[in-house]
C-alpha cells in the first residue's frame, strides 16, 4: 500500500486521531526502551488497539517509521512555537531563536537518547535509515524555509547546501555538549561560537 493511501486513511476526523494515539504510542516506547522494543504487537497494547487496527494503519514499518520521524519533529515545532517570545519579531532574530532552540533540545537526555538511538540503528536496518532521513530532510527544510524568509535571493540549490551544513553543525555538537559528556574547560563558549558561524553560514556578508 502507497504512503498516499495512507495519508488518506488518516485524513478523517477518527483517522487522524487514530494515527496520532499510534504515533505517540511508538515515540513512548522508543523513548523508554529503544528500537527493540518498537514491535507492532508492543505499539498496539500501549496505543489500545488490535495489532489488526495498527496494519491497517500501518502495514509497512517503513512507513510507520517514516511517519514517526515527522510526528517527532513536528512535536519538537510545536514546543519552539510556543517558546518564541512575542517581542522577536524580526525574521533573522526569529531564525537565531531557532538555532540556539535546537542546540539545547539537543542537549535534553530524552533528545539525547533518541537521537543516539536512530544514528546507531540506522547502520543496520534500512527502515530506520529511512526514519532518520525523513527527520534530518524535515529539520533541513525548516531551515531552508527560516533562512528563505530573510534572503529571498538564494537559490535553491544554495539554500538547501546552507541548511544541510547547518543541520551538521546543530548536531554535531552533541558529540561535545550535554548532561552525559564529559566537561572541557577549553570547550567553553562553544555554543555561542556554533551560533555565530551558524549565523555567517546562513547569511554570508
Amino acid at each position: 500500500m502507497s504512503h498516499v493511501a495512507l495519508s488518506d486513511r488518516a485524513s478523517t476526523a477518527k483517522g487522524g486521531e487514530r494515527v496520532a494515539i499510534i504515533l505517540k504510542a511508538a515515540k513512548d516506547i522508543l523513548v523508554t526502551e529503544g528500537f527493540q522494543g518498537l514491535s507492532y504487537r508492543n505499539i498496539a497494547k500501549a496505543a489500545g488497539i488490535a495489532v489488526g487496527n495498527l496494519n491497517y494503519y500501518y502495514p509497512s514499518k517503513d512507513d510507520l517509521l517514516v511517519d514517526l520521524a515527522n510526528f517527532i519533529f513536528d512535536r519538537w515545532g510545536e514546543r519552539f512555537e510556543k517558546r518564541v517570545p512575542a517581542k522577536i519579531k524580526d525574521d533573522r532574530a526569529v531564525f537565531m531563536f531557532s538555532i540556539d532552540f535546537m542546540i539545547r533540545e539537543n542537549k535534553r537526555d530524552k533528545t539525547i537518547c533518541l537521537l543516539m538511538e536512530m544514528w546507531a540503528m540506522a547502520n543496520h536496518s534500512p527502515s530506520v535509515a529511512k526514519m532518520l532521513d525523513a527527520f534530518y530532510g524535515k529539520m533541513r527544510a525548516w531551515i531552508e524555509e527560516m533562512i528563505r524568509r530573510v534572503s529571498p535571493e538564494v537559490e535553491a540549490k544554495e539554500l538547501a547546501l546552507r541548511a544541510a551544513l547547518i543541520t551538521a553543525q546543530i548536531e554535531g555538537l552533541m558529540i561535545l555538549i550535554g548532561p552525559k559528556r564529559v566537561a572541557h574547560p577549553e570547550l567553553a563558549g562553544v555554543e555561542a561560537a556554533a551560533l555565530k558561524q551558524i549565523e555567517a553560514l546562513a547569511f554570508p556578508a
